[in-house]
């Protein structure tokens, strides 16, 4: 059996390959080098055994050690938009927000929709707020401080 053993795991290789190729997200990278590693190791005769504890410790510590560094280093080149700017600023209450109404809030000279982070407040013209997130085209609001009456 060892001596076909060298097929299964290039098999194992070229499958893991592929899929990795159709996805975005390094899902079976890690098993390609398991693959790999366990495929280099059939050529010196070693037990079928063996080899898979072989392709399964490389898989797993490649998939804890270095799928987390690897996605780390990915995600440094998300490009944040203007709208992610928005989120920490603050702005004032133009128009009454309560549970049944949306409110406006003026941030960095322009109006948007505001609605409060917890549901029950009630935000008064005047006040101060800091946007906190966003959804669609309507800014979510916390209050700062009360405005003056």
């Amino acid at each position: 059996m060892e001596a076909w053993m060298w097929i299964i795991w290039l098999g194992i290789f070229i499958l893991a390959i592929v899929i990795e190729t159709l996805g975005t997200d390094l899902v079976s990278i890690w098993f390609a080098a398991g693959a790999l590693i366990a495929l280099i190791i059939s050529f010196t005769g070693c037990a079928w055994w063996i080899q898979i504890i072989v392709f399964a410790a490389v898989s797993v510590v490649s998939i804890l050690c270095l799928r987390p560094l690897i996605h780390k280093y990915m995600r440094n080149n998300i490009v944040r938009t203007n709208i992610d700017q928005m989120i920490h600023s603050k702005g004032v209450m133009k128009e009454r927000y309560d549970i049944l109404h949306h409110g406006e809030v003026i941030v960095n000279g322009v109006t948007w929709t505001a609605i409060a982070q917890k549901e029950k407040d009630v935000l008064e013209p005047g006040d101060i707020v800091e946007v906190v997130g966003v959804t669609g085209n309507k800014l979510i609001v916390t209050l700062v401080a009360k405005g003056e009456k």
